[in-house]
């Protein structure tokens, strides 16, 4: 009942939501090879948390290269920005963002937005970054878009770099050949196409043998 009145409410005063008050998005206007944004590069339904309260139903993108939340407007004629420094976290594409801040004692190097990839007794993130590089080609400008992540692993009290198939099975020693059986046994192996994927799998073990 609650959530009903919450969602009848939020209809009626969605166009003078604090969620819409940011600033017009300014769209790429240039021939490019890929694009700047989380997979693929159209719109899809999201959740927000903005200022401690969760948007729902939010026709969204994340523009990875400008780090900017973009959303539909409530007229459905424009794309507004999210305000970053009022988002706490949102969900798009089957990925949950959380805000996190540059932190030494932690070793976490960045204040951004970070992709939350396992989140038990240890945490996997991912901080996805994209970037482009100029051609041309029939005398025309081309951006070429190409992304790279930078995942962390937070195990005991910090956060640690893992990059590599090395760095994963020297964070998880102790337990390192448990994990390569249990690995050989789900046929998962570690290739830059799934790297990702198989240090989920690693970390998951991981706590699964610990806890």
């Amino acid at each position: 009942r609650v959530k009903n009145a919450v969602d009848l409410y939020d209809h009626f005063t969605a166009a003078n939501a604090p969620i819409y008050n940011g600033r017009e998005y300014t769209p790429y206007n240039f021939k490019s090879v890929g694009n700047a944004f989380l997979e693929p590069d159209t719109l899809a339904d999201g959740w927000v948390n903005f200022e401690g309260r969760k948007y729902r139903s939010i026709p969204m993108l994340y523009d990875i290269v400008r780090n900017e939340v973009v959303a539909l407007n409530y007229d459905h004629q424009s794309y507004i920005v999210l305000q970053n420094d009022k988002i706490d976290s949102f969900y798009l594409l089957h990925h949950t963002f959380i805000k996190m801040q540059a932190n030494d004692k932690l070793h976490l190097p960045v204040t951004g937005f970070y992709d939350l990839l396992y989140n038990g007794h240890i945490r996997v993130l991912a901080r996805r970054t994209k970037n482009f590089q100029e051609s041309i080609s029939n005398d025309e400008l081309i951006r070429i878009f190409y992304q790279h992540n930078y995942f962390y692993v937070y195990k005991g009290d910090q956060y640690y770099t893992v990059n590599t198939k090395r760095q994963v099975y020297k964070l998880f020693i102790d337990k390192k050949h448990e994990i390569r059986r249990l690995m050989r046994k789900q046929k998962i192996k570690f290739r830059r196409k799934n790297f990702e994927e198989a240090m989920v799998k690693a970390a998951g073990f991981y706590d699964q043998l610990t806890h």
